[in-house]
């Protein structure tokens, strides 16, 4: 069976399969059916831009593959952000097995945070306890210090919050923030010329034949 491999990723070809993975998880990120959206087309595209290049030097396949975009570690901060974000089964183990793959992307939880096989500390106003029963118990600093407390059942599912949490992707503009009118008046006769396009294109074999993958729609039986 195969599964998802645990960054960080000890060779060039555990790097190209959990590239595959994420793109093949990526196109199924619609309803069967459903044509491939534009959206999702483009961020293949750029998933696509970090894939893992072969290391420098000889003897790549033994050692930890680089974004060929980046030249960081592999997954890269883009390719892990769009993996965890997404929700790819990554199946860490546990909290502190999500650390090196955090580390090797820039996302250290930064002076005073630890990870451990019994607590988590972040330096983003939360932390978590182990419990003698294998759960977590996550305390979040909400307004005015007032702390709402979260349970996760298993360190399985904690390695999952803490990736999340790490990973967490601001609202790219112009989702939730205050546009220009102006600025958006400026692009929207290109973009619907554009999606016009893209209705023609769509309809094309090499795309048109992804129509049937994704997940059951509500009139799939």
């Amino acid at each position: 069976m195969v599964r998802v491999p645990v960054p960080p990723l000890g060779s060039h070809e555990c790097g190209r399969l959990f590239h595959r993975l994420l793109q093949l998880f990526l196109r199924d990120l619609k309803d069967a059916g459903q044509p491939v959206g534009r959206h999702q087309y483009l961020l293949g595209a750029v998933v696509q831009l970090h894939e893992p290049g072969r290391a420098e030097g000889g003897g790549s396949e033994a050692q930890q593959p680089r974004c060929a975009c980046c030249r960081t570690p592999y997954p890269c901060r883009t390719v892990l952000g769009v993996a965890v974000s997404a929700g790819l089964p990554i199946p860490w183990p546990s909290p502190a097995a999500v650390v090196p793959a955090l580390r090797d992307a820039g996302l250290d939880p930064g002076p005073g945070g630890e990870v451990t096989a019994e607590h988590v500390r972040w330096a983003r106003g939360w932390g978590a306890q182990r419990t003698a029963q294998g759960s977590w118990e996550i305390g979040i600093t909400v307004d005015r210090g007032e702390v709402e407390t979260l349970a996760v059942p298993d360190d399985a599912a904690m390695a999952r919050y803490l990736a999340a949490t790490a990973v967490a992707l601001s609202s790219p503009y112009p989702y939730g923030w205050a546009e220009d009118a102006g600025e958006a008046a400026a692009v929207r006769p290109a973009a619907h010329e554009q999606a016009a396009d893209w209705r023609e294109r769509v309809q094309l074999p090499y795309l048109d034949v992804h129509r049937e993958y994704g997940a059951p729609g509500d009139d799939t039986s």
